[in-house]
């Protein structure tokens, strides 16, 4: 069992604060709470009175002031303490026995801390607390104040603990910390006091003034100590105060700990980092993929230290101070002068850019380092993606790594080439779009009249666009001789990566960036709303509301046909065809009519907004569109807050889940059972093993087809017998990984999907449109209601946090469904997620080796936290509830964070 803190040991040689007083003739009080006397100096290796001073008296103290001469750093970690007059109860211990004994132990001990008539005695075995003295028989022995209080705990734990009660234990093996005599007073850098500027006084921090309120309290008290000893309605007035002064401080300092501004979050979790900076970004196609630039002047003030060591070496100055200040003039100055040695110290070097938010691990990634004169930082064009980058100015954060273990961590993990898979889905990170997507169609479509002469590739007769193409792509590619979107670029690059290695690989994508840009700018695309109208689109538009039922409206306004039309007709189909840009809804809208759309409710509206956007609404069209438009702006709004905290929570419930670097097979018989309905499915569950006739086998990119409409027995995280999850358990995605935190990445690729979705929002400014499924049938419209990411979001918010007596099998695969229809996840991030939820007790339910006949209770994201990690969950809005949780279960706990934060190996 864990023993607490035994207060009077840890505060036995700490020094006393005695006196209320701040300041006393413009120094520290030396006896107050911000005394450098007991707290140390404020300034470095400096008494108060000023007497000794520099590094070459440290360890010495002050014979006039009495002032250690240490650094000023003292003051953050030195405590002090406050005797107190009478012994109170330990709020800590109190809230533990009410959270182990209940509402009956609680009004016991309220009765003897609060009415002085209470009184304590021992009838056979049974203890009893009266306030009428009547009750108690003649001749037995009766306790009153704190020594009834001593007596009740007593009695109650060691007839409890007895009967191996866990909980009582802990509070009879730590009996002595039931009272305390002292009030530990936290170092004076934790709880600041400033001089405000408008009134020439003191703010403190509040913690301050329930030290001062005990110190006053104490005081008041010093003179009549006796008077209060003898007299009971005079210690319990007195009693009753210290101990809601002591209650209040303690009170405080969790709501220090806790929540988002809290200690924990605030300062351990999140920290300000050196060495960094931030600028606007622009592309740079002449960029290599694994390369940035960095402004001249954001490098001379990361770099500052390496460039003027540099300038020590070359011998332009005999001191290091020297050439700093030179690096500050030029900083200062924005001069030039440095550039060269700038450029030459860039060439070893490494950086991380981070955009935030920072969904997923791709989020930050490493390059190396060029210079520029200019002010922003630049990119490759297609290394947008990851880090969900546009150029509308929009953010990047520079990390320079110091030690050359990091540089080398940022080459091996970091580096793009090392990312070209996403964990989410396995799909490439890098892939191109717009302009580079529109000069591929271009290229390799009926565009260019100069490039449709025939030539051979490969053998076969193409046009010299085509073969232009394919000489981009590796010669042992199989040839292509189609015209290229976006989706089938896509897909011949996903095809690449899976078959090549990651230098064929980024070869490929920087031929096909260079052409792409090649071509779309010699296309010279430009638009004009004269080439938007068309004859005949009065009479379209009268046929598509001929039909009186809406339904069938709505059908005819997304079908097939008056697709077909837009693109009979729209002079820049060739823009949506290709993937560049647009869809057929939007031209719609542009060219022909705005056709339905939805409330706020996310009902559609009865009447049709029949005019388009390039003809221009009237009055009532107008105010019906509002209604839509002012949803998805509020769906943003709203819903990027619910995300982002959906995202955190798992973040915090998956933290300890972890791949074994070295176990390969934990020999589970158990599989999970999953009915493969889809082609997409199929896809999402590559690299995974499954069980058929007692033999182990892999799900890979030849033979995943094969599994549509079947059931598989597969290998699950969620059935893994081991602490850290096995290989065969988790699939051989964890080869593209990188790190053993298998849970984080679970977490990220469900948040980051989540956050990215309500960003979009699927309204198309409350549009209503007929969903289509993945085969491009229409989808049944239920109610006239339409379904978006917000309504879904609800739906996982709802299946994390409440489970209705659904087993992991569903839980499992509701996630999916819903994750699935916006875009591809893997299977076993969700398996991954749903394992965490799964515990009996304080153990993890997979972990039992008799599992199969043990209830499996499923805790919400909510709670999981505080089970796996209490010094984590401190920075939740309960944290009393996490240390109580965390003191009755220690020896259950095993967190990462608690491991990072007590300075322990994570292994």
């Amino acid at each position: 069992m864990p023993k607490l803190l035994d207060f009077n040991k840890f505060c036995e040689n700490l020094n006393e604060v005695t006196s209320t007083k701040i300041m006393l003739k413009r120094k520290f009080h030396p006896e107050g709470l911000f005394s450098e006397q007991v707290f140390g100096p404020v300034r470095n290796y400096t008494c108060q009175c000023g007497t000794y001073y520099g590094v070459s008296r440290a360890g010495g103290k002050c014979e006039i002031c009495n002032v250690d001469i240490v650094n000023s750093y003292e003051r953050r970690k030195r405590f002090a303490k406050i005797i107190l007059p009478i012994p109170v109860v330990n709020p800590i211990f109190y809230d533990l026995l009410v959270e182990i004994g209940g509402s009956d132990v609680k009004s016991a001990i309220d009765d003897l801390m609060k009415n002085e008539k209470s009184i304590l005695f021992i009838d056979g075995e049974e203890v009893v607390v009266t306030v009428n003295s009547e009750q108690i028989p003649r001749g037995i022995q009766t306790w009153e104040r704190t020594e009834a209080i001593q007596k009740l705990v007593t009695e109650v734990a060691s007839n409890l603990a007895e009967e191996g009660l866990k909980g009582w234990k802990l509070v009879q093996d730590n009996i002595d910390s039931l009272f305390i005599q002292y009030v530990i007073v936290l170092p004076p850098d934790l709880r600041p006091a400033s001089k405000s500027v408008s009134r020439n006084d003191q703010v403190v921090d509040k913690i301050n003034r329930y030290y001062v309120q005990i110190l006053t309290k104490k005081e008041v008290m010093k003179n009549t100590i006796l008077e209060i000893q003898q007299n009971k309605s005079l210690f319990y007035s007195y009693f009753k105060q210290l101990q809601k002064d002591i209650n209040e401080l303690y009170h405080h300092i969790l709501d220090k700990l806790s929540k988002k501004e809290g200690l924990i979050r605030g300062n351990i979790l999140g920290k300000r980092i050196d060495f960094s900076g931030r600028a606007i970004i622009v592309p740079d196609p002449t960029l290599r993929l694994d390369e940035c630039t960095i402004p001249y002047m954001m490098f001379l003030e990361m770099f500052k230290i390496p460039i003027a060591k540099k300038l020590l070496e070359t011998r332009k100055f005999k001191l290091l101070n020297k050439a700093i200040d030179f690096v500050n003039e030029c900083i200062k100055h924005k001069s030039p002068a440095l550039f060269k040695v700038c450029e030459n110290l860039s060439k070893n070097e490494v950086c991380i850019l981070n955009r935030q938010p920072s969904l997923h691990r791709l989020g930050m990634l490493g390059f190396n380092i060029k210079i520029t004169l200019g002010s922003v930082i630049k990119i490759h064009p297609l290394i947008c993606p990851p880090f969900n980058a546009d150029f509308d100015g929009d953010q990047m954060a520079v990390y320079i790594p110091i030690t050359e273990g990091a540089k080398n961590e940022i080459r091996d993990k970091l580096f793009v080439d090392k990312n070209l898979s996403s964990p989410a889905d396995g799909s490439l990170t890098t892939t191109p779009s717009q302009d580079v997507v529109l000069g591929i169609y271009n290229l390799t479509s009926d565009k260019f009249l100069s490039l449709q002469n025939e030539t051979e590739c490969k053998g076969e007769k193409v046009s010299v666009g085509i073969k232009t193409f394919n000489e981009c792509l590796p010669s042992d590619f199989p040839l292509v001789n189609e015209s290229i979107n976006k989706k089938k670029l896509t897909k011949i690059l996903n095809d690449i990566k899976s078959q090549y290695d990651a230098t064929t690989t980024i070869t490929v994508l920087e031929n096909i960036k260079k052409i792409g840009f090649k071509y779309s700018t010699l296309f010279g695309t430009t638009m004009s709303l004269d080439d938007c109208i068309f004859k005949d689109s009065e009479k379209i538009k009268e046929d598509m509301y001929l039909p009186e039922n809406i339904r069938d409206q709505l059908t005819k306004i997304s079908s097939n046909d008056t697709t077909q039309i837009l693109r009979d007709n729209f002079a820049y189909s060739y823009l949506v065809d290709s993937g560049a840009r647009g869809n057929w809804d939007q031209v719609r809208q542009i060219i022909l009519t705005r056709g339905f759309v939805s409330n706020f409710n996310g009902e559609i509206l009865q009447t049709p907004i029949k005019h388009s956007l390039l003809e221009g609404l009237n009055q009532d069209e107008f105010f019906n569109s509002t209604y839509g438009c002012r949803k998805g702006l509020l769906d943003v709004a709203l819903n990027t807050g619910t995300s982002g905290y959906l995202s955190r929570k798992l973040i915090f419930t998956c933290v300890n889940l972890q791949i074994s670097l070295d176990l390969d097979d934990c020999k589970t018989t158990d599989c999970l059972e999953v009915y493969i309905d889809s082609k997409q499915k199929a896809k999402m569950l590559v690299d995974r093993y499954y069980l058929e006739d007692h033999e182990l086998k892999l799900i890979t990119n030849e033979n995943w087809r094969e599994f549509v409409g079947k059931v598989v027995q597969l290998r699950s995280p969620v059935l893994c017998r081991s602490p850290k999850i096995c290989h065969k358990c988790y699939g051989d995605l964890h080869k593209i990984l990188h790190s053993r935190f298998i849970g984080v990445i679970a977490a990220q690729a469900l948040g980051e999907r989540g956050t990215q979705l309500v960003l979009r929002t699927f309204h198309t400014s409350g549009s209503a449109v007929i969903k289509k499924d993945e085969e491009g049938d229409e989808e049944s419209y239920g109610d006239m209601r339409q379904m978006d990411i917000v309504s879904d979001l609800s739906s996982v918010s709802k299946l994390l946090h409440q489970f209705k007596g659904k087993s992991y099998k569903e839980i499992i695969e509701e996630l999916f469904k819903i994750y699935n229809e916006q875009g591809n996840i893997h299977h076993v991030h969700f398996e991954c997620v749903v394992s965490q939820l799964m515990w009996h007790g304080a153990m993890k339910w997979r972990l039992l080796r008799d599992r199969d006949r043990l209830t499996t209770e499923y805790r919400s994201i909510q709670t999981v936290p505080t089970y796996e990690s209490w010094l984590l969950s401190l920075s939740f809005s309960n944290p009393k509830k996490s240390i109580l949780r965390g003191v009755l279960n220690s020896d259950s706990y095993h967190g990462i964070i608690d491991k990072i934060l007590k300075g322990e190996p994570v292994r």
